[in-house]
C-alpha cells in the first residue's frame, strides 16, 4: 500500500508539475497577444498579369480601335487609400461624369488593391478621352495614370508602385511614340492650379528610370 501511495504520489507530482508548465505556457501567450495584435503584417506579393507586368500588351490591349495618343499624365489620387472601382463610383455620382473613372490606368497601394497593381478603366478600354485634367484639349490626347496616395500631405509611392509606373509608362510611350518630353505631372498642364501628383512625388527619379530602360533596350537591340 506504501508502494502504491508512494507511486501515486509521485504520478500526482508530475501531473502537478505538467499543468503548471502549461499555465506559465498559455500565459506567457496571452501576455504575448498583445504585442503581436498590433504587428504589421506584410501582404504577400501579388503575381496577377495586372502587377507583375509580366503581360503588358494583354493588359493594355483596347476593345476599339486606338486613339493616336500623345501625352502621358501622371496623377496621385490625394487620398490615402483607393482603388478604380471606388474612384468611379466617386467620378459618376459626385461628379456626374458619364464614363466615370477619370484616368485610364489606377496603380493601387495596397489598400483596395494590390501594391503595385495596375487596374484598367474603362476609357482606356474604349479608347475615350480622359477627364483627368482640366484642360480638355489635353484630355484628348493624353493618358491619364493615377497613383493611389497623397504625396504632397504623405509619403511617396510605394516601390512596388513606382516600379509598376516606371514599366507602364516605359511601355505606353514605346507604343504610342510619346517623347520624355511628352511625359508629365498634372501640375505642368496649363488649367487651374494644382499641386498633383504632389511635392514627395519622384519624378526626376522617374524619368532617369525611364532613360535607363530605354538605352537598356536599345543596347540589347543593337546587340
Amino acid at each position: 500500500m506504501y508502494f502504491l501511495n508512494k507511486n501515486m504520489n509521485k504520478h500526482e507530482g508530475i501531473i502537478r508539475c505538467l499543468s503548471l508548465s502549461m499555465i506559465v505556457i498559455a500565459s506567457g501567450l496571452f501576455i504575448s497577444l498583445p504585442f503581436f495584435k498590433n504587428t504589421k503584417i506584410e501582404k504577400p506579393e501579388r503575381h496577377e498579369s495586372a502587377s507583375c507586368m509580366s503581360n503588358l500588351d494583354q493588359l493594355c490591349r483596347p476593345d476599339t480601335k486606338e486613339r493616336q495618343w500623345e501625352y502621358i499624365v501622371i496623377h496621385h489620387s490625394a487620398t490615402a487609400k483607393g482603388n478604380a472601382a471606388r474612384f468611379d463610383y466617386y467620378h459618376k455620382k459626385t461628379r456626374g461624369w458619364e464614363y466615370g473613372l477619370a484616368y485610364h490606368f489606377v496603380i493601387g497601394n495596397g489598400s483596395f488593391s494590390g501594391d503595385g497593381e495596375v487596374e484598367v478603366g474603362n476609357r482606356w478600354k474604349k479608347q475615350i478621352h480622359g477627364a483627368h485634367t482640366a484642360n480638355m484639349n489635353c484630355n484628348r490626347v493624353a493618358i491619364g495614370i493615377c497613383l493611389v496616395g497623397d504625396f504632397e500631405n504623405g509619403g511617396a509611392p510605394t516601390d512596388n508602385q513606382f516600379e509598376s509606373l516606371v514599366n507602364l509608362v516605359q511601355y505606353l510611350s514605346r507604343k504610342y511614340n510619346i517623347p520624355s518630353s511628352n511625359i508629365l505631372e498634372h501640375k505642368d498642364i496649363h488649367q487651374k492650379a494644382t499641386a498633383c501628383p504632389g511635392k514627395n512625388f519622384p519624378f526626376a527619379e522617374l524619368k532617369t528610370r525611364l532613360l535607363q530602360v530605354a538605352s537598356k533596350s536599345n543596347n540589347h537591340k543593337e546587340l
